[in-house]
């Protein structure tokens, strides 16, 4: 049996443990901001599997034109949609405990809506707990 040198060995562990701990705080971040782009880097690349992953059986969400919806209708409305570019700005956060409340301007193909987001940390994973979009009108 031949034995590895010592700094290969060293090495290949530190990146082991790189790996593993970037990969382990990926979902575990409680910052506002990186938790909310981690969503919508989720929904960006699959709105179907985001929808499916991160909305919880109770979910609630208000659309633009004020339609109510709960969880089944979301993520069935996302069935067979393809990777999205969507971006956020203008953003706010509360956070206290285990609940983030976001709101901002979330662009969906150049038309923007204003948002109020709920996330909720539920069995060490963040959750999308409700949603609610107002339509923008242009300022005069």
């Amino acid at each position: 049996m031949k034995i590895l040198p010592v700094k290969i060995v060293l090495t290949i562990g530190l990146f082991m443990s790189i790996c593993s701990v970037s990969f382990a705080q990926k979902d575990n971040s409680d910052d506002p901001e990186k938790v909310l782009q981690l969503f919508v880097t989720e929904y960006n690349a699959d709105p179907h599997r985001f929808f499916d992953s991160r909305i919880p059986k109770d979910f609630r969400y208000t659309n633009a034109e004020g339609l109510f919806s709960f969880r089944e209708s979301v993520v069935k409305g996302a069935e067979g949609r393809s990777s999205t570019n969507s971006e956020v700005s203008n953003l706010k956060f509360f956070k206290s405990g285990d609940l983030i409340v976001a709101s901002g301007i979330h662009t969906f193909g150049g038309n923007p809506v204003a948002f109020t987001y709920t996330l909720q940390k539920q069995n060490g994973k963040w959750m999308f707990a409700a949603s609610h979009h107002t339509a923008q009108k242009a300022q005069k």
